[in-house]
């Protein structure tokens, strides 16, 4: 594969099936198609050189799993650190996830 520098335009067709994806991704980034692609390329690209994938169901699951026996444990000692720990994982999420 040759050498590229500077930016290049890449022309491809798409199934209606990805332009719909496509444009999903367009309306939740509040961004034009272009920038979309950009963005799931940067995102899965990487993934995918390094043959790994994402189940995001069984990440949230186990993460569900994490947040109810955090906050059990929590309540169980102190039951106002479970309003501590509420309020500070809004704060971050809200800081650095949205």
């Amino acid at each position: 594969m040759k050498q590229v520098s500077g930016s290049q335009q890449l022309g491809v067709r798409l199934t209606p099936e990805l332009l719909r994806l496509v444009d999903d991704v367009a309306s939740v980034r509040c961004c034009d198609r272009p920038e979309a692609i950009r963005h799931l390329i940067q995102v899965a690209a990487p993934l995918v050189l390094k043959s790994k994938s994402i189940n995001i169901e069984r990440l949230l699951t186990g993460l569900e799993i994490l947040v109810i026996d955090c906050l059990r444990k929590a309540s169980e000692t102190n039951p106002d650190d479970v309003d501590m720990l509420v309020k500070a994982a809004s704060t971050n999420v809200e800081t650095y996830h949205v």
